[in-house]
């Protein structure tokens, strides 16, 4: 019997990015208070989690979050001269820090067991590598990855794009992935199902219209077979 397509996003899904979070939050915090910003760590994080909950990047990731928290905090002309200064930094601490989750490879070996696996993610090149580096990458038949395709979430195209490669009706495909706005919203819209991941920065939004929220929640990884399970 024909299985399920599975697509996962990789940024606080399949990826664990907490320690270059941490990373990220303390670099920032010191720029933003050298260049004359009075704010602690508290007051940092309210800020940024306020940014992150009301949507204030669209579907950008942490260029788009130094640009905004600057905007709100201090002189916007500092946010690109931070950005500056710290992209040099980013694939160096990304190839350091990030890690797959603990329960990634159980769970990819539980599902390829009788499913296709893809991924559709809002990536550079090097994040992918990890993949090839836990020698997980053959798993997956299909990556469509933001940086290689010139498409991004949360433009429904780059999921029309995976669901055509893959040769899948949508409703035959699951979408995993930790945010409401990049990942549950466009996957919904086209009639896919939908897996959110809550061990993610992003666990704060909450949804704005229907087609955000998820058919299907889990805490961690190591949930999704069983969803999968009762979905096929």
């Amino acid at each position: 019997m024909k299985g399920l397509f599975i697509f996962f996003d990789l940024g606080q899904t399949l990826i664990n990015e907490w320690s270059f979070i941490d990373y990220f939050d303390q670099r920032f915090l010191e720029l933003l208070n050298g260049y004359g910003t009075k704010i602690d760590r508290r007051n940092y994080r309210a800020v940024r989690d306020n940014v992150i909950r009301n949507r204030m990047i669209g579907g950008g990731g942490i260029n788009e979050l130094i640009l905004e928290v600057c905007r709100l905090v201090c002189h916007s002309n500092y946010g690109r001269i931070i950005l500056k200064k710290l992209e040099p930094e980013f694939k160096e601490m990304r190839t350091r820090l990030f890690r797959l989750y603990d329960d990634t490879e159980i769970m990819i070996d539980t599902l390829v067991q009788s499913h296709k696996l893809g991924i559709i993610a809002n990536q550079p090149l090097d994040v992918v590598e990890l993949l090839q580096i836990y020698n997980v990458e053959k798993f997956f038949n299909i990556k469509v990855i933001s940086s290689v395709v010139g498409l991004a979430k949360p433009s429904l195209k780059i999921f029309q794009l995976a669901l055509k490669q893959a040769s899948y009706d949508p409703e035959n495909c699951i979408m995993v992935g930790d945010r409401l706005d990049t990942d549950i919203f466009p996957a919904n819209k086209l009639g896919m199902r939908t897996i959110r991941i809550t061990n993610s920065i992003f666990k704060i939004q909450e949804p704005l219209n229907i087609y955000e929220y998820p058919t299907y929640t889990a805490a961690n990884l190591g949930e999704i077979p069983s969803i999968i399970d009762c979905i096929s």
